[in-house]
């Protein structure tokens, strides 16, 4: 059912099943926070993140499954984090920018989970119409677990179609380490049963894409429902069939306004908005679209403190049973003709998913009586909506994002110099360029002449992909955050990292507990402190413990071996090294690498 009072979060979305753990993730979004996609991986993250503190067993699960997970997002979409994180840097070969589609955006919002225990996997879909920020708009979420013993299964060949397409519309190559993954998920997906969720019966994947027959509802029926924050008058008109006997629209306020003359003629029976009071004062401003939830169907998310509506919604009743579709598709041409987008199809019993039931006279918790206010047609149309087309400087941005971008990095003797390249942008003379890396301050932006751009005297923990470009033409400034290409760039940079987090014997322990799977919550400080022994290093955890749990670690996870290996040559080069590091592990250490190398052998 569509349970529309429901609040949910896209983190406890993507928490694994019981005894599990996340393998793999792809995700898609049109905008996307840097900040918010730290949050992804590790959801007690999320609290952590909003301070300065970025312990070394935080960044230890941050890379972990930053090594997991792919994200594709509209290039020049990405918005500039108002600081600089360490944490940011694990992020360099998470983030694949995609092309603008031509006319078009590139506007899916979904995640693909695939976890895993022992050898065998299990697959997650989540289809959503909330970009990956921290907006508190209204969205939708419906969540899709595989289940081979389901009545039905979704057809998932929609969900294939777009996905497949996703590398060749990237601005730049994916790694190697990136097309091995995709490629895995790719294979294991196709073959899983992701089932239907009651009391739906049936149900598809729908991709929406440039050049395609992508208009997915049917050409009649009895009732029909939509749920847009954007409205173009072509695709109402198409929506709402005129022998439909009822027919409703929730939208914002705005977007209600600027169709008023189409919405007469099409026959709306009832126009909706947003109730005002669950509005906060900016919310019906017409931003350009941004906006999670779990259940065994489809979640509406965020209620409380709503900044505006940004779920996409539709509901057709024909005969017996009624058509939903969720995704992030809005109800413009746009959407149908030019983006990339996606939606889910899932039909089921009219009395229990029809209009009727959705948006039920009476207020109840999963109808969207409670919710929504009638809303009153003026007489003519209203303002264009700022959907309807993009801004000069949009354009420029969008177009600058999905150029070639080069860092080339060399040492001298005071420090670093990083020197950027921009290929294929063809400088203007209204257009004013400017750019820094994004660990910099905004102090050291530099101007980019000929497509080039020099800092200088950097620190290794300066160097970064991540560049901020700001363009400014004709009184409108528009920055963007891009990730360039690197060469040269320092050995061990990213390596580095988590060890310029320990700075005790306490940030040591708590991380090696992280590494091996040890809830570090309430650890103390040196070893033997809880009174467990001299022998222990953690509290309760004695020497014997944490040698067979890193041999356990260097057979099952490897990975995790090789990140200690590299933490710990890292911290080699700090002179409090034998202050944080006890010299009994030290030795532990070089018995278990000893072994491992023979193993390997």
């Amino acid at each position: 059912m569509l349970r529309v009072n429901e609040s949910a979060l896209l983190l406890s979305a993507l928490q694994p099943p019981q005894g599990m753990a996340i393998d793999a993730a792809i995700g898609t979004t049109f905008t996307l926070d840097l900040t918010a996609l730290l949050t992804i991986p590790v959801a007690a993250s999320f609290d952590l993140m909003q301070g300065d503190l970025e312990p070394a067993d935080l960044l230890e699960t941050v890379r972990r499954y930053a090594d997991r997970t792919i994200l594709f997002c509209q290039a020049g979409a990405i918005s500039v984090p108002p600081r600089y994180r360490a944490a940011h840097t694990f992020l360099e070969e998470t983030v694949v920018e995609v092309r603008r589609p031509v006319g078009g955006i590139f506007h899916p919002k979904l995640w693909v989970v695939r976890f895993k225990r022992g050898g065998s996997y299990v697959h997650r879909v989540l289809v959503m119409s909330r970009n990956l920020t921290f907006d508190r708009s209204w969205d939708i979420i419906v969540r899709l677990d595989e289940d081979p013993d389901a009545k039905a299964g979704v057809a998932s060949e929609g969900l294939l179609t777009l996905l497949g397409k996703l590398p060749g519309m990237a601005v730049r190559s994916m790694t190697t380490a990136q097309e091995r993954l995709f490629g895995s998920v790719m294979t294991t997906l196709a073959g899983a049963k992701l089932a239907v969720p009651e009391p739906f019966e049936s149900g598809r994947f729908v991709a929406c894409l440039p050049g395609t027959q992508s208009w997915p509802f049917r050409t009649r029926c009895e009732a029909a429902l939509a749920v847009s924050p954007f409205l173009t008058g072509g695709s109402v008109a198409r929506f709402f069939k005129p022998g439909a006997k009822r027919k409703v629209i929730v939208s914002r306020q705005l977007a209600l306004n600027a169709q008023a003359k189409v919405l007469v003629m099409a026959g709306l029976d009832e126009v909706y908005r947003l109730k005002d009071a669950l509005l906060t004062a900016e919310d019906d401003l017409g931003a350009l679209d941004d906006g999670p939830g779990t259940s065994d169907g489809a979640t509406l998310t965020d209620v409380p403190a709503l900044k505006g509506l940004h779920a996409k919604f539709y509901v057709q009743d024909h005969a017996r049973s009624a058509t939903v579709w969720l995704g992030s598709a809005n109800l413009t041409d746009a959407a149908f003709n030019t983006n990339v987008d996606m939606l889910v199809q899932l039909t089921g019993p009219v009395h229990a998913v029809g209009v009727a039931c959705v948006l039920a006279k009476k207020e109840h918790k999963d109808n969207l009586r409670w919710l929504v206010e009638a809303h009153a047609l003026p007489g003519h149309d209203g303002d264009a909506d700022p959907e309807e087309g993009l801004s000069p400087i949009e354009h420029l941005a969008y177009g600058l994002a999905s150029c070639g971008f080069r860092i080339l990095c060399s040492a001298g003797a005071g420090g670093w110099t990083a020197e950027l390249a921009i290929t294929g942008w063809q400088p203007q003379p209204t257009v004013a360029v400017r750019a820094r890396l994004l660990s910099l301050p905004k102090s050291r932006t530099a101007p980019v002449e000929d497509g080039r751009a020099m800092w200088m005297d950097l620190a290794e923990e300066d160097i970064t992909p991540f560049v901020v470009v700001t363009l400014s033409s004709q009184g409108a400034i528009r920055d963007l955050l891009v990730r360039a290409d690197i060469q040269g760039d320092p050995d061990g940079r990213r390596k580095a990292v988590i060890a310029r987090a320990i700075r005790s014997r306490e940030d040591f322990m708590r991380y090696l507990a992280a590494l091996l799977g040890y809830d570090p919550d309430g650890l103390g400080g040196a070893g033997g402190s809880d009174g467990s022994g001299s022998d222990a290093w953690l509290p309760g955890v004695g020497v014997d413990r944490v040698l067979e749990d890193l041999l356990t670690t260097a057979s099952r996870h490897p990975e995790r071996l090789a990140s200690l290996g590299q933490t710990l040559d890292a911290l080699r080069r700090d002179p409090r090294f034998a202050t944080i590091v006890p010299a009994d592990f030290e030795l532990l250490w070089s018995a278990v690498y000893a072994a491992r190398k023979a193993a390997i052998k």
